[in-house]
C-alpha cells in the first residue's frame, strides 16, 4: 500500500551518439576535429534528454549502450542506474551505482542513485548511509531528506523518520511528497487522526500525488468514515476498485484479525 515517495529521481539528462558537424558553405567542407567533438557532445546531450520520452525497456537499452561506451561518464552512470531502478532491475541499479562511486568518489548524485536503488530493492538499512551523506552534502535538498525518512520508516524508526520529513518541510513547507510520507508514517503507527490532518494538507496542494488522496482515504476508513473514504478514493481509482478497497476496510471492523494484514501491507 505504501509507495516510496522520495521524489528524488535522478533526472535523465544523458546519453551518447557521436556526430560530425559540417562547416557551412558546401558539400566539400570538412569539420575541424574540435567541431566534430563539440557536435558529438551536443548530439549526445540531445539524445540523452530525449530518451526519457521512450518506454522503459527502450530507456534501459539506451542507457546500457551509453554506459558501456562511456563507463567513465558520470551522467551515463546516473542515467543507467536510474533507468534500471525504474525498470525494476533494482539489484543491478545498486551494482552500477557502487561501480560509479568507485570511479568518481563521493559525488552526491551517485549517493542519490545508490540510496534510491537500495530503497527500491527493499534494503532500507543499506540505504541509510548514502541518503544521509546526500542530505549532508546538499543541505537544502528536500528529496534527500524525504527519502531518508522513508528508509527510517521501513526500519520502524518512526520518530527519526518524522524528524527527517520535518527537516524537508522546513526547507519547503508545502512539499506534497514529504507531507504524504509524513502522513503515511502516522498510518504506520495507527495514528489515523494525525495522518488525516497531514494527508488533507498534502492532498489540497497543487501537484499532490495520487498517493496523498489514497492514503487519506485509508486514514478516513480506519476511523470508520467509509463513505467519505470511498468518495476520495474514486478521484484516482475506477469506481469498482474504490468500492473494493473500502469494502476491505469495512471488513476490518467485522473481523479484527485482518488488522494484522493491513499493518503488513502498509509496511511494504
Amino acid at each position: 500500500m505504501r509507495k516510496v515517495m522520495a521524489g528524488a529521481a535522478v533526472a535523465l539528462l544523458a546519453s551518447g551518439l557521436g556526430g560530425c558537424a559540417s562547416l557551412g558553405g558546401g558539400d566539400d567542407s570538412v569539420a575541424a576535429p574540435e567541431d566534430r567533438t563539440a557536435a558529438g557532445v551536443e548530439d549526445r546531450a540531445l539524445a540523452r534528454a530525449a530518451i526519457g520520452r521512450e518506454d522503459m525497456l527502450t530507456q534501459m537499452a539506451f542507457w546500457a549502450a551509453d554506459y558501456g561506451a562511456n563507463p567513465e561518464d558520470i551522467a551515463a552512470a546516473r542515467g543507467f542506474a536510474e533507468a534500471l531502478r525504474q525498470g525494476g532491475r533494482h539489484d543491478r541499479a545498486v551494482a552500477v551505482s557502487i561501480e560509479a562511486l568507485r570511479r568518481h568518489g563521493g559525488d552526491p548524485s551517485l549517493w542519490r542513485s545508490l540510496g534510491l536503488a537500495y530503497l527500491a530493492s527493499g534494503r532500507p538499512q543499506e540505504a541509510l548511509q548514502p541518503l544521509a551523506l546526500l542530505a549532508r552534502a546538499e543541505p537544502d535538498d528536500v528529496d534527500s531528506r524525504s527519502a531518508l525518512g522513508v528508509a527510517l520508516d521501513q526500519l520502524e524508526r518512526f520518530e527519526d523518520a518524522r524528524m527527517a520529513y520535518r527537516e524537508a518541510l522546513a526547507i519547503r513547507p508545502d512539499d506534497p511528497r514529504a507531507l504524504t510520507n509524513l502522513g503515511v508514517s502516522f498510518l504506520l503507527t495507527g495514528e489515523a487522526e494525525e495522518a488525516e490532518a497531514v494527508l488533507r494538507q498534502a492532498a489540497a496542494l497543487t501537484g499532490a500525488p495520487a498517493e496523498a488522496r489514497q492514503n487519506l482515504a485509508i486514514a478516513l476508513g480506519l476511523q470508520g468514515r467509509l463513505d467519505e473514504a470511498e468518495a476520495i478514493a474514486r478521484v484516482d481509482l475506477p469506481p469498482a476498485m474504490a468500492t473494493e478497497n473500502v469494502s476491505y476496510l469495512r471488513g476490518l471492523f467485522e473481523d479484527p484479525r485482518r488488522w494484522d494484514d493491513l499493518d503488513a501491507a502498509l509496511r511494504r
